[in-house]
């Protein structure tokens, strides 16, 4: 058994063991409020400070400015259709035929009808035009009772009539011109002169001194009257050019004013 002075010493070791253990408790607690206390004064800090301006955003480059279209090419002049605008120059009057025809330059009025193998007499006081030595184009009266007045145009018989009439009308001067030739036959067709209802065709001479040379031959149903249009290009270097002069100078053709 323990004498009584032995507990005294063992309740006094106990009581400062506590007593330690009470004082570290307390320092940790105070060295964390420390710590919490420090912290809280540098966030307020923190908090307080000015915010460092921020630079403003560089303004964006501008836009490229898109390149101009490109300008069109300005579209192709077309071909002038047949009966386009007539010839430049005087306009010759036809009193048979109360009909006028354009006289371009290098054209003449020629003095008298055997400058186109026509029968004597078939036209008398036709006009004839010339071009150089063998470019003719002549305007008279187709023969009524081959190519009746009536009945009216859009008959198809007056129709029939005027487009016989002007193949045989071709075939006979081309016959003329060159007897015995063969002949081709270029174009048959329906366009209009000074737009009244018209029948054409073109023979070209085949062998022969006339080699080469062009017939074109018109009726154009007119009112009152039925006109025979002649043109006539001779062999040359420039037949080509002399059939399309003579084909301009027939479609220069108008109607004389009532």
């Amino acid at each position: 058994m323990q004498p009584w002075w032995w507990r005294s010493v063992a309740v006094c070791a106990s009581v400062l063991a506590l007593a330690g253990l009470v004082a570290v408790v307390a320092g940790a607690v105070g060295a964390d409020r420390a710590t919490s206390l420090r912290l809280a004064a540098e966030d307020v800090a923190v908090a307080q400070e000015p915010a460092a301006p921020t630079a403003p955003p560089e303004p964006a480059d501008p836009p490229e400015a898109a390149d101009p279209p490109e300008p069109a090419d300005p579209p192709e002049p077309e071909d002038p259709a047949p009966s386009g605008p007539a010839p430049d120059g005087p306009r010759v009057p036809d009193a048979v035929t109360a009909t006028t025809l354009a006289l371009p330059a290098g054209w003449r009025v020629a003095p008298a009808q055997d400058v186109v193998e026509v029968p004597p007499g078939r036209f008398e006081g036709a006009t004839i035009l010339q071009r150089g030595a063998g470019t003719v184009v002549l305007v008279g009266l187709a023969d009524p009772q081959r190519v009746p007045v009536e009945p009216p145009v859009a008959d198809p018989a007056r129709t029939t009539a005027l487009d016989a009439e002007a193949r045989r009308l071709a075939d006979a001067y081309a016959d003329l011109l060159a007897p015995g030739a063969e002949t081709a036959d270029l174009t048959d067709n329906d366009v209009s002169v000074a737009d009244l209802p018209t029948r054409t065709s073109v023979r070209r001479v085949e062998g022969g001194e006339l080699d080469g040379a062009l017939v074109r031959v018109s009726t154009i149903a007119a009112p009152g009257r039925t006109l025979a249009v002649l043109a006539v290009a001779r062999p040359s270097p420039t037949v080509g050019a002399d059939g399309e002069a003579a084909d301009a100078v027939v479609r220069s053709l108008r109607l004389d004013p009532a």
